[in-house]
């Protein structure tokens, strides 16, 4: 009781003091990115203040306190002040054009005295104290940003962030967030949602009220999962932000809980667990899980551990789900729907009426199953194109079965796929039903190979480029033995395995697909070379041939993956240069790692003596090929790579020296005084591109070395005079290199008067 005491009392302090700050900026009251936005690889841990497109803006301070730290470096926060306030948090601000002049005075010190831009100068309580609204400095756009903005962070004493909305601000906001779609995932092994084995995203409607629902009733099997896109709004913004809290109810029972409101920097790593992450490597939206595997690890914003996993199972009938969505004000959005909780089950389809208007089909539950009430129902082409839904015109119960009336012209030369509705609001797996009669031998079919990973197992689709009645199974061959999997077709031309657990596709040399049809069978073989990865234990995979290989490494998984290579066989082209390689897609690519892993790439030997060969993925984002650090050992013909995703690799050479694209002062240019207080040079490199490292420049002026800032975003080299220049001439000396050592050099002659 003491405790919960103390909570409240704490509780109250701090909403008390969060209405006692000042706002760190003048340039504007609004921001475009809030706390615990997902950045890739890590949390957003802070506010980004907008200060209209432009630097130069008054930083203060939020309260009395002392600065005990100031920072500058090429990336990250670029020039930062450190405040620590009497309360006892600690106040960051970032990408900085300047500080206040003494502070600018110290810090140009410390650059000298370590000859080096990067500064990182801690001072004591009695430096450099400081009154809540004494300036600061001054907003810029320094370091990893991209735009003229003020990170800013409030922390702990010992440095965990806090969300400022929640524990320093207190920001008036009427506008509740904004549900998107839900992502439904089915889990283990036979779990199916809307009778397929897939990931499957719903959209939400709202209703006049303002809550969202499920488009329609969804139909499960096994145990499931919820991720949902969601996000926040502002008044007068029309930016999107993280949501605050998030809580799914199953049946009126809270199952999970996500809360923004502190997340510690030791958890940065651990981000992409958090979202669902194969459908953002699919490109088809961030959503964020309401649910935590086992393997995975809990952290902060896993706020009530004593709540389930979040991992469902329900029983058949229907059931409830409520997602509530919170911003940091409060305002809350309700996401309701129904899940109905089913069992497999199968229909059957014949034509029991037709003349030249109308068709209709009768259909009936097979083996035992639950009479039907509904259905849906979607017409294809004979090549496997989805063509539209096709509106049933007239339904009519008849005992068990169901007869649907349907427009003859939505029929012709199309096969259609007819999903069942059974009592239980459960959809049954699809029938496929068509009046052409193919010519096409099963001899002539090329089937095509597709992999899904999923964490608990891997999932076959078989993809053949015209309709036929077929059977389908694949056979995975070892040395010795084989196994066999029958596939359930899932389109008209599509067949897909049920979830294999991991280790049955390990050490698997071959796959055999067999097509059978009229008493034909076609067996076609794809090489396909897995091995089960453990974590805590080290394994390689090579590739078919042989020439390119993954070293999964003791941390690189959280949980037990079939890892794979496939040779890819259309690719990006490189900007300026070729491949050198074939193009490797590593696999599993939707998989997040705890870890880096290792690659190799074996090179022709008649490469052997050429210089500045890398390994280079495929960023899908930038959409380009880029450099990571490679070793090369020429005895073996080896370049070896270290990466932190699954991506597409290949090897490239850079032989281009980097381009230097503009200078101001320009080359032979003559200036008032007063019109040059800054260098400034525009850089790039087309293939390797430039490390932001001190290494890779150096700029002299009038012969001294001076320590110029980069904007690793932007591609600019700065570097502000601290006097006025002296009337005359005056030399800039300025080269840079990329990250294979090719090298640009330049020299500006200028004059001021």
């Amino acid at each position: 009781m003491k405790h919960y005491f103390l909570f409240i009392l704490l509780h109250f302090v701090t909403s008390s003091y969060a209405q006692d700050v000042e706002w760190p900026t003048s340039a504007s009251s609004s921001f475009s990115s809030n706390f615990g936005e997902n950045r890739d690889d890590h949390f957003h841990m802070g506010i980004d203040i907008k200060t209209r497109g432009t630097i130069g803006h008054e930083v203060v301070a939020i309260d009395d306190g002392y600065i005990h730290r100031i920072r500058s470096d090429y990336t990250g926060y670029g020039k930062a002040i450190y405040l620590m306030t009497n309360s006892g948090h600690e106040v960051v601000y970032a990408h900085l054009e300047s500080f206040t002049p003494v502070l600018e005075k110290v810090w140009r010190m410390q650059q000298a005295r370590r000859k080096s831009y990067k500064v990182d100068a801690s001072f004591s309580r009695r430096e450099f104290q400081v009154k809540k609204g004494d300036l600061l400095g001054y907003t810029g756009n320094s370091g990893n940003s991209f735009a003229p903005h003020l990170h800013f962070e409030y922390r702990t004493s010992k440095s965990e962030p806090l969300n400022p909305l929640t524990m320093a601000f207190d920001i008036p906001d009427n506008v509740t967030p904004i549900p998107h779609k839900i992502a439904i995932i089915p889990i283990s092994q036979g779990s199916m949602v809307n009778a397929s084995r897939l990931t499957q995203t719903i959209p939400l409607f709202r209703d006049k009220k303002g809550i969202y629902h499920f488009a329609d009733t969804v139909s499960v099997l096994g145990d499931i999962a919820f991720a949902i896109e969601a996000y926040d709004k502002r008044e007068g913004s029309n930016n999107k932000y993280q949501f605050h809290k998030a809580e799914l109810f199953f049946d009126g029972k809270q199952q999970f809980e996500l809360d923004y409101s502190k997340i510690p920097f030791t958890q940065n790593s651990v981000a992409n667990t958090v979202i669902q992450y194969d459908l953002k490597r699919q490109n088809l939206g961030e959503y964020q899980k309401l649910y935590k595997l086992d393997e995975h690890p809990k952290i902060s914003i896993h706020t009530n551990f004593k709540l389930s996993s979040g991992i469902i199972k329900p029983s058949p009938g229907f059931h409830s789900i409520e997602i509530n969505i919170y911003d940091a004000s409060g305002n809350k959005a309700i996401v309701r729907g129904i899940i109905a909780g089913t069992f497999p089950m199968t229909l059957t389809a014949k034509e029991i009426f037709k003349d030249n208007k109308v068709i209709t089909l009768s259909l009936s539950p097979k083996l035992g199953g639950l009479p039907i009430r509904n259905a849906v129902v979607y017409s294809f082409t004979p090549f496997g194109y989805a063509d539209q839904k096709i509106d049933i015109i007239h339904s009519e119960k008849i005992k068990r079965d169901l007869h649907i009336t349907l427009p003859i012209s939505k029929t012709n030369n199309r096969i259609l796929q007819i999903m069942g509705i059974n009592q239980l609001g459960g959809m049954v797996n699809p029938y496929h039903w068509t009046e052409i009669k193919s010519k096409t031998s099963v001899l002539d079919l090329h089937p095509d190979l597709s992999i899904s990973n999923n964490p608990r197992g891997i999932l076959f689709q078989i993809d053949i480029d015209q309709y036929l009645p077929l059977r389908c199974n694949i056979k995975l061959a070892n040395d010795n033995t084989f196994q066999a999997y029958p596939l359930e077709q899932i389109q008209p031309n599509a067949f897909m395995t049920e979830l294999l657990p991991h280790n049955s596709i390990n050490n698997i040399k071959y796959l055999d697909v067999e097509l059978t049809h009229d008493k034909l069978l076609r067996t076609t073989r794809f090489h396909f070379n897995p091995k089960l990865a453990e974590p805590g234990k080290e394994t390689i995979i090579a590739s078919n041939d042989k020439n390119c290989s993954i070293q999964i490494l003791k941390n690189t998984f959280y949980q037990n993956n079939v890892v794979w290579i496939e040779k890819v066989k259309e690719f990006a082209p490189v900007n300026d240069g070729f491949h050198l390689s074939p193009v490797y897609q590593l696999q599993p690519f939707n998989i997040a790692l705890r870890d880096t892993f290792k690659v190799g790439i074996r090179y022709d030997r008649d490469l052997a003596s050429h210089s500045n060969l890398g390994i280079y993925y495929y960023n899908a984002k930038e959409e380009d090929w880029i450099y990571t650090i490679t070793k090369n050992n020429r005895r073996k013909q080896i370049l070896t790579a270290t990466l932190s995703e699954m991506e597409a690799i290949t090897v490239i050479q850079d032989l281009d020296a980097p381009l230097i694209k503009n200078t101001y002062p320009a080359d032979g240019a003559r200036y008032q005084i007063k019109d040059v207080n800054k260098i400034k040079i525009l850089v790039d490199d087309l293939i390797s591109g430039i490390e932001p490292k001190e290494s890779s420049f150096e700029l002299k002026l009038d012969g001294n070395v001076v320590y110029p800032a980069y904007q690793p975003i932007k591609k600019e080299i700065s570097y502000s005079f601290e006097q006025p220049l002296v009337n005359g001439q005056h030399k800039i000396d300025f080269s840079v290199i990329d990250r294979l050592n090719n090298k640009a050099v330049e020299t500006i002659y200028f004059s001021v008067y």
